[in-house]
């Protein structure tokens, strides 16, 4: 069913794949290209969100709600879902508000599996 809510996103004009991966770096589902290794991008985005975190504990931003790493090419934005994180990867071009809305969307319906 994980599976499904991520083909959902997918369909999103922009999005190139998306993935389910806990805080600790375990993947629990994805649909990215072929040419993505999910299990060794899900560690580093974990990773990435982890450093983050601590980041906005340090300068008194609170709890972290979401992150965005961009680059040239496009951009991987992250979502907390308690123990896990919900990352979707899009083209540079992209409507980030349609793209954080259907994220929220997505996460009551994640929310409810795991």
């Amino acid at each position: 069913m994980l599976e499904k809510i991520l083909v959902e996103i997918n369909k999103t004009e922009g999005v190139k794949g998306s993935m389910i991966v806990g805080k600790d770096g375990l993947l629990i589902a994805s649909q990215l290209p072929s040419d993505v290794d999910a299990e060794l991008v899900g560690a580093m985005l974990s990773a990435a969100y982890g450093a983050a975190e601590k980041a906005c504990e340090e300068i008194k931003l609170g709890k972290i709600k979401q992150a965005m790493i961009e680059g040239e090419f496009g951009k991987a934005l992250m979502i907390d879902i308690g123990d896990y994180i919900l990352v979707v990867l899009t083209e540079d071009k992209i409507n980030l508000g349609l793209i954080r809305l259907i994220m929220k969307k997505a996460i009551d319906k994640i929310k409810a599996m795991i």
